[in-house]
């Protein structure tokens, strides 16, 4: 087999790869799990992409081209060290190694510019526009972000217990937290976590909840759903000003589980807040549509079939 390109998207829940001839006809994907398994580590995840890529289509190198995009990669000299981690074992005609909202981006945007946020445990934005790119630096509180399903989550659980203590306004995530885990009061669930008998990674669960007392019409869930949209709304907003688009059309393509939820308030309330010329988009596509397209774009070719590329992806990721 002879003329393929790859396409790798690690994320924290999944690791998806896809292989397609350089006509950009899909021959072969792989699924297998991501960083929050516990089972992938920088150390490892060389490894584990490319036992997915040969379970793709029966090799692990001699791909005319390769873009690879990882969640975890948000500083240039992490992109840069990942890529000799590849190069070392896996050679590749052309390759790119970048942080996964490029492939979000991608996947969203069919000329490659525009601005990308995802929400999924975390949050981040990247902005392209010709040659000039607006990166954050998304290490979380340590870089002043906030707004993925874990801060999301952990906010819901400490709303909840102030609610109970009687810090904190009445609201149905008293009752909806701690029945979630089985027990009684949200201060249980707190106790739970301390103990370690529930996971902090846990509090991610908890997002769903969030989002139907918002819709329902709980003040306070409403509230923290409205304090993400102004942190998504932040991000872009910034991007727009630090890549100096002044005029015309700005695609904005969300992505990651949040926002791919299609919560009415939170859509609601990100859209509300941002100019009409910014044309927002929630992404159907997986990321690895976007990672493929830019292995295919290191090449300068173009399929001619987009739809038909995201579709042969699903029919194999299932």
């Amino acid at each position: 087999m002879t003329g393929l390109v790859l396409g790798v998207d690690v994320g924290n829940s999944k690791t998806h790869v896809a292989v397609a001839d350089n006509a950009g006809v899909v021959v072969g994907a792989a699924a297998g799990t991501g960083w929050m398994s516990g089972d992938l580590t920088v150390d490892t995840a060389v490894d584990h992409v490319l036992g997915l890529v040969e379970r793709a289509c029966g090799r692990r190198t001699g791909f005319d081209a390769a873009a690879i995009a990882m969640a975890g990669l948000d500083l240039p000299e992490q992109e840069r060290e990942m890529a000799d981690r590849f190069a070392a074992v896996a050679p590749t005609g052309r390759s790119s190694v970048v942080n996964d909202t490029f492939a979000l981006l991608r996947a969203g945007s069919p000329t490659g510019e525009g601005i990308a946020v995802v929400a999924g445990a975390g949050i981040n934005c990247v902005g392209v526009r010709g040659e000039r790119v607006a990166r954050f630096h998304s290490l979380g509180r340590l870089s002043g972000d906030w707004g993925g399903g874990y801060d999301v989550g952990a906010e819901a659980l400490a709303l909840a217990c102030r609610a109970e203590d009687g810090r904190g306004d009445a609201t149905a995530l008293e009752r909806l937290v701690p029945r979630h885990f089985g027990l009684d009061r949200p201060l249980q669930v707190s106790e739970a976590v301390l103990a370690g008998t529930i996971r902090q990674d846990q509090v991610l669960d908890l997002c769903p909840l969030v989002f139907t007392a918002a819709t329902d019409g709980d003040a306070v869930a409403r509230s923290l759903v409205e304090r993400q949209a102004e942190e998504v709304v932040a991000f872009v907003t910034t991007s727009v000003r630090r890549l100096g688009w002044e005029s015309g059309p700005v695609p904005v393509v969300l992505g990651g589980g949040l926002l791919q939820s299609r919560n009415p308030v939170l859509l609601d309330a990100i859209c509300t807040s941002l100019d009409d010329r910014l044309e927002v988009t929630v992404s159907d596509e997986p990321p690895v549509v976007g990672s493929l397209l830019m292995a295919l774009d290191l090449l300068g070719v173009r399929p001619a079939e987009r739809s038909g590329l995201a579709t042969g992806l699903r029919s194999r990721l299932g």
